[in-house]
């Protein structure tokens, strides 16, 4: 067996250029930068202030709309799909948690 680094490189760079890939980094390393940003120009809005779920839901669809516009690179595409599925979440996790606190009880 011989080593081939031009296969390692190869695997590597698919790797990095995975827009699955991409969009679980950007969540976890690029949108805590983006998220407060954006949370602040939601909240200047009187209903979306009091309703944070409903806000942060709304700003992932609008933030996956822009994901989706053809002129947009695919890793760029991919970490702006993964920004917005840090919105989607923060905004379904405390349903999700009301939801399962009683079935529980």
């Amino acid at each position: 067996m011989t080593w081939s680094g031009g296969k390692v490189g190869a695997k590597i760079t698919g790797i990095v250029t995975d827009r699955a890939i991409v969009a679980v980094l950007s969540a976890s390393l690029i949108a805590p930068f983006f998220v407060p940003r954006i949370n602040s120009v939601l909240d200047s809005v009187p209903f979306l202030r009091d309703h944070k779920s409903l806000s942060s839901i709304v700003a992932g669809i609008v933030v996956f709309g822009v994901a989706k516009t053809p002129r947009i690179p695919n890793i760029v595409s991919a970490v702006i799909v993964g920004i917005a599925g840090v919105f989607i979440l923060a905004g379904i996790l405390p349903l999700y948690t009301q939801i399962t606190n009683r079935s529980a009880s």
